[in-house]
């Protein structure tokens, strides 16, 4: 059975690379290192939190090689909340860099920067941490007392019926969410996102 596996740690940090352009009354662009409000993922840290989790996976390449570390990804949010010029600032792996770039660069708009009043373009870094389970291909961990009973059953049955999974996909699954999400929620699980990037056999 194949399984990808991703315990991701995120957090917001705030460095000298990080910048805003103004323009200024003889339309000189001015560079400035602190503006009054950052741009933000709509819904906050636990809404991007809950994205990166759905979308930010292991490739077969970076678990046979057994990859672990942290990603710092700069890109700019632009005045409508775009994302634009995304690059890596400090890689970690080929398959995983691209990974990240592909999850930022398909991120929904932001709420973008704002200075005097006003929304500007704004250079934002996020660092991605990937941590590989040194005995992730052992047992699955013990799950917790809501995946033990309720969570499993209500997991299955939505599987089953609301996506259509076969019984073999779906018991993967359910060992992918104890690994990655054994203390969270169902109702905090993007489901619709998970299977659509990832696939479990």
């Amino acid at each position: 059975m194949k399984l990808k596996f991703i315990f991701l740690f995120l957090f917001f940090f705030f460095t000298n690379l990080l910048y805003s352009q103004v323009k200024d009354t003889v339309n000189k662009i001015e560079l400035i290192s602190v503006v009054e409000t950052m741009p933000e993922f709509k819904g906050g840290f636990e809404a991007l939190s809950n994205y990166i989790n759905s979308h930010a996976i292991y490739t077969q390449k970076a678990l046979k090689d057994r990859v672990s570390g942290r990603i710092y990804v700069n890109f700019m949010v632009t005045e409508n909340g775009q994302i634009e010029e995304v690059k890596i600032v400090k890689g970690l792996h080929r398959d995983l860099d691209s990974v990240c770039i592909d999850l930022v660069k398909n991120m929904p708009l932001w709420i973008p920067a704002t200075q005097r009043g006003k929304s500007i373009k704004c250079f934002y870094n996020l660092p991605i941490t990937f941590e590989l389970n040194k005995k992730l291909h052992l047992n699955p961990p013990v799950p917790s007392k809501y995946w033990k009973k309720k969570g499993k059953k209500k997991f299955l049955k939505k599987c089953l019926k609301e996506f259509h999974k076969n019984k073999n996909e779906c018991n993967c699954w359910y060992k992918f969410i104890l690994y990655n999400y054994n203390d969270h929620k169902l109702n905090e699980l993007n489901l619709h996102e998970m299977f659509k990037k990832q696939s479990c056999q």
